[in-house]
């Protein structure tokens, strides 16, 4: 009864409405419902670094800038004017006439407020990524900032105009971090209306939205339910309780595509697989500190069955990124072709002719595991399958915990390998290779905004990455959706499922 009243108080705080009982699905109600497996930990988005949380921050927040979907161009938003002073200061120019969903006025202050909160490690925001290049943020007008760099940040347009959202100052203050991630308030095309955790959030259409470059919402509510079960989110569909699922598997979009009443669709994303190797051996004493240990599971693994088999879409991915992003090109990097013979080579060179067994984490995609699992032994490589939740899997690999893991990442649909391979190779939480060389090279990469001299060191970290296998890149994705007949929306290469931007036919 308590945890009712909290949620109310804080939802009536934020000026939204509570809803009595789940929206129905369809073009008839006006309700998109859209059913997908995980739910953001909080609504904070950034305390939290799960998918599902990057697509709502499109939704109900906004960015300085706006990368547009169509021509990838950077059109103004938030701001209506970003330049650069010099190398590392960087003069905003803010949109006047902008409100937060709870009639908070948007101005230079929630600009202020929000980088530097973020920004502050002692928030313990779970990404920190987006804004941490960001040294101090200054006041200079009323609807105007200044960025000031320590280090000069290339991808600073990027960043501005996808994964930088604005929070409001005085709301955020007091509600404060956790009361935030209950009842979240943005300035986008969609505001909470009501947040039921465990079971769905629902989001009502912004009339008062300022278009900017998303333009407006066109469905009046739209409803994130989140079902686990892939055979329980496609009956729900079929239904008529949902109308739009994704990240279905191959044999699941054929099915559903042969269906009356049923639409299929699939596009690749920037997402990709990877395993990822405890190379520098902070998780204990175990073989994957061996190279040739590593070199073995990567010749062991047959990518391209796996993707034809299993996902059906999609391509292989040699290098430590995703091929269209910024700097994701390293012409002397080896690639690992299937090949259990030599596999079975480097393992005997390691000092282990007669196998290794290691301990094998996972989150997602269970077959694709499985099947990986399935080609290690093959070789003698006994992988122990621990399955867990995500959020319980990247905490213990930040905590040094994990020898060996499966996970993917969508780089935030930031298109610069700055939010991926430098994420994960630059010595922060996630980089479990501690790899000074490959630092060196990609610190040199991000601190000059000269494009040809950040692609010669993006060049030589992938390359050494590689080399040393301290990861092994899988595949990108192709997710099949399927949708009601009555519902027109189109996926884009981000991975972002913008709902504002689909339609009723």
């Amino acid at each position: 009864m308590k945890l009712k009243k909290l949620k109310a108080s804080l939802l009536a705080a934020a000026g939204v409405a509570l809803l009595a009982n789940p929206a129905n699905a369809g073009k008839k109600d006006d309700t998109l419902v859209w059913i997908t497996t995980f739910e953001p930990p909080t609504y904070n988005y950034y305390d939290q670094t799960l998918r599902e949380g990057t697509i709502l921050s499109r939704h109900i927040w906004d960015s300085l800038y706006w990368r547009d979907l169509e021509t990838g161009e950077y059109v103004p938003h938030l701001a209506t004017k970003i330049e650069y002073a010099d190398p590392k200061t960087i003069d905003v120019t803010l949109r006047e006439g902008v409100t937060f969903h709870n009639g908070e006025k948007f101005d230079a202050d929630d600009v202020v407020y929000t980088l530097t909160m973020v920004n502050d490690p002692e928030n313990k925001m779970a990404n920190r990524n987006p804004v941490r290049w960001i040294s101090r943020v200054e006041k200079t007008g009323e609807y105007s900032v200044r960025l000031h760099l320590d280090e000069i940040f290339a991808p600073a347009l990027e960043y501005l105009s996808t994964s930088v959202v604005m929070y409001p100052n005085e709301y955020y203050e007091k509600v404060g971090k956790d009361g935030y991630g209950r009842a979240p308030v943005g300035t986008g095309p969609y505001m909470a209306a009501e947040v039921v955790p465990g079971k769905r959030l629902v989001m009502k259409k912004n009339e008062a939205y300022f278009g900017g470059g998303k333009g407006q919402a066109h469905i009046g509510t739209v409803e994130m339910r989140y079902i686990p079960e892939a055979n329980t989110q496609i009956a729900e569909l079929l239904g008529g309780n949902a109308d739009l699922v994704w990240r279905l598997s191959k044999e699941q979009g054929e099915k559903l595509g042969r269906r009356p009443g049923v639409n299929v669709v699939a596009g690749e994303t920037m997402r990709i697989g990877y395993l990822q190797f405890d190379s520098s051996g902070g998780a204990g004493d175990h073989a994957l500190k061996n190279v040739k240990v590593r070199q073995a599971i990567s010749y062991a693994i047959d990518r391209d069955s796996i993707l034809k088999n299993l996902l059906g879409a999609g391509q292989v991915v040699h290098l430590a990124c995703y091929p269209t992003q910024f700097g994701c090109q390293s012409p002397d990097a080896p690639q690992y072709e299937f090949n259990p013979e030599k596999a079975k080579a480097l393992l005997a060179e390691a000092g282990y002719p007669n196998g290794v067994e290691v301990d094998f984490y996972a989150y997602r995609d269970r077959p694709v595991a499985e099947a990986m699992m399935g080609f290690m032994s093959k070789v003698g490589i006994k992988a122990n399958l621990q399955w867990m939740k995500y959020s319980a899997l990247r905490d213990k690999v930040r905590s040094k915990e994990v020898p060996f893991n499966f996970m993917t990442w969508g780089s935030g649909s930031v298109s610069d390998v700055a939010n991926i391979t430098a994420y994960f190779f630059d010595g922060r939480a996630d980089d479990t290779a501690r790899d000074p060389e490959v630092k060196a090279e990609l610190d040199a990469g991000g601190a000059t905004i000269d494009p040809a001299v950040r692609l010669q060191h993006y060049s030589k970290a992938l390359q050494l990455i590689a080399e040393r296998a301290h990861w092994l890149p899988l595949f990108s994705y192709a997710y099949f959706y399927a949708m009601s007949e009555d519902l027109e929306f189109e996926p884009t290469p981000d991975e972002i499922v913008h709902l504002y931007r689909a339609k009723w036919k």
